[in-house]
C-alpha cells in the first residue's frame, strides 16, 4: 500500500522539479524582487516571475499574511518551534539549521534522524523566545509559529527575514511545507510530501468508506480533563480517520478544560491519550468517576506512541497519527501490523532512517 502511494508521490515531485523553472508566478508562487528603479516604474503593476526557486530572489506571503522577501533561498535557518524543526528535517534541511528551540534533548526523533541538532544553540521557547540569541546566529531566515508573531518585527528591523507559520489543519500544514520549500529551494521535497498526503488520504477515504464512525475523545497532555476543541488539528485528524470528535460542540482552536460530568455527557466510544501525556492509560481506566463512560467500560483507551514524535501535532508525520488512529478505530479494515509497516517505510523514504517497529505501539 505504502509503496504504491509513495512511488506516485515521488514521480509527482520529479515532474514538479522539472517543470518549475518554466512556470510563471501566481500569488502562491515565488516572485522575483524588483530593483528600486523597477519598483518605482511599476508601482501598481502585478509582479511576474522569470526565475525559478533554485536561483534569484523570492517574494511570498506567509501564513500570517505578511510579505516575506529573500534575495536567494535561505541557507542558514533558525527554527523557533519543534514543529518547524521537524518540517525542516523532513525537507532535508537539517544541515541548514543553525539554531532551534529549547529542550531538543526531549525530542526522540532528533537522536534517531538528526543527532547533530542536539548540539545546536537554543533560541528559547514559545513562552520565552530569545530574540538576541536568534540575531546573534546571523541567519538568512527565522521560521516561527504565529504565537510568536509579536517578535517578528525585532528581527526584520535588523534585516532578518521571518516566515510565520500556522499549520492548524491538514491543508495549512501542507501550505506551511510548501512555503518552507519555496524559501529554501526545497520545492520538490515539499511537493513529494504533499503528494503523499493527498494519495494517502484518498486511499484512507476509500478504505474507510463503509465503516461506522465512533465518538473519539482526544485528551490533552497535562490532564485527561482537557480535550481538543473542534477547530484544533487533533479534531481534523479524528475526522480524517473516520471518527467523530466527542468535543465537536466546543468552540476554539486550543485545549479546553472539561469536568467529569462533561465527559459522561459526551460518553465517547474511544479515548486517546497523546504521546506526551503526563498520565497513563491505567490512570484513565482506574478513575472511579469515569467507570460509566463507554470507552472505559470497553477498555477502548489508547495512548499514541511515546518514543518517536508527537503524531497528534501538525507535523510532517502527522499523517501517521491519522493512519495510526484509523487503524486503532478500524483495525478490521486497516490492520495495525500493516500500519506499522507503512510507518517504517515512511521514515525510510522521507527521513532516511529505519524506525524500530517496536516503538509503534497502541
Amino acid at each position: 500500500m505504502f509503496k504504491r502511494i509513495v512511488s506516485g508521490c515521488l514521480t509527482a515531485a520529479l515532474c514538479f522539479g522539472l517543470s518549475a523553472c518554466g512556470q510563471q508566478t501566481t500569488e502562491s508562487q515565488i516572485e522575483p524582487v524588483q530593483t528600486q528603479e523597477e519598483a518605482s516604474a511599476t508601482e501598481e503593476a502585478p509582479i511576474e516571475s522569470t526565475e525559478s526557486a533554485a536561483g534569484g530572489a523570492i517574494r511570498l506571503t506567509d501564513q500570517a499574511g505578511r510579505e516575506v522577501t529573500l534575495e536567494k533561498p535561505a541557507e542558514k535557518i533558525v527554527s523557533c518551534y519543534y514543529i518547524t524543526t521537524y518540517a525542516a528535517m523532513a525537507l532535508g534541511l537539517g544541515d541548514a539549521l543553525v539554531g532551534i528551540e529549547s529542550k531538543a534533548d526531549t525530542r526522540p526523533i532528533y537522536g534517531m534522524a538528526a543527532p547533530e541538532l542536539l548540539d545546536l544553540p537554543s533560541v528559547g521557547t514559545l513562552k520565552a523566545f530569545d530574540v538576541e540569541a536568534a540575531i546573534a546566529l546571523d541567519p538568512d531566515l527565522v521560521i516561527m509559529p504565529k504565537k510568536l508573531i509579536d517578535q517578528a518585527d525585532a528581527l526584520t528591523e535588523v534585516g532578518i527575514p521571518v516566515l510565520v507559520v500556522y499549520p492548524e489543519s491538514q491543508e495549512l500544514l501542507e501550505e506551511m511545507l510548501t512555503l518552507m520549500g519555496q524559501v529554501t529551494g526545497k520545492e520538490a521535497g515539499a511537493a513529494a510530501l504533499v503528494a503523499y498526503y493527498s494519495a494517502s488520504l484518498k486511499e484512507l477515504e476509500a478504505l474507510l468508506a463503509d465503516v461506522e464512525t465512533p465518538s473519539v475523545y482526544m485528551a490533552g497532555n497535562g490532564s485527561y480533563l482537557s480535550v481538543a476543541a473542534k477547530d484544533m488539528y487533533q479534531s481534523h485528524m479524528v475526522e480524517l480517520a473516520k471518527g467523530k470528535n466527542a468535543a465537536e460542540s466546543i468552540e476554539g482552536d486550543y485545549w479546553t478544560d472539561v469536568s467529569y460530568e462533561d465527559i459522561l455527557v459526551m460518553d465517547p466510544d474511544v479515548i486517546i491519550a497523546p504521546s506526551n501525556a503526563e498520565y497513563s492509560v491505567e490512570d484513565i481506566l482506574g478513575d472511579a468517576q469515569l467507570q460509566d463512560v463507554t470507552a472505559v467500560k470497553n477498555g477502548a483507551v489508547y495512548q499514541m506512541p511515546t518514543g518517536i514524535e508527537e503524531w497528534d501535532s501538525p507535523i510532517p508525520t502527522g499523517i501517521l497519527g491519522t493512519r495510526w488512529l484509523a487503524s486503532v478505530l478500524h483495525e478490521d479494515v486497516y490492520p495495525f501490523e500493516e500500519f506499522q509497516q507503512d510507518a517504517v517505510e515512511f521514515y525510510e523514504t522521507f527521513y532516511g532512517f529505519t524506525l524500530d517497529e517496536e516503538l509503534i505501539t497502541k
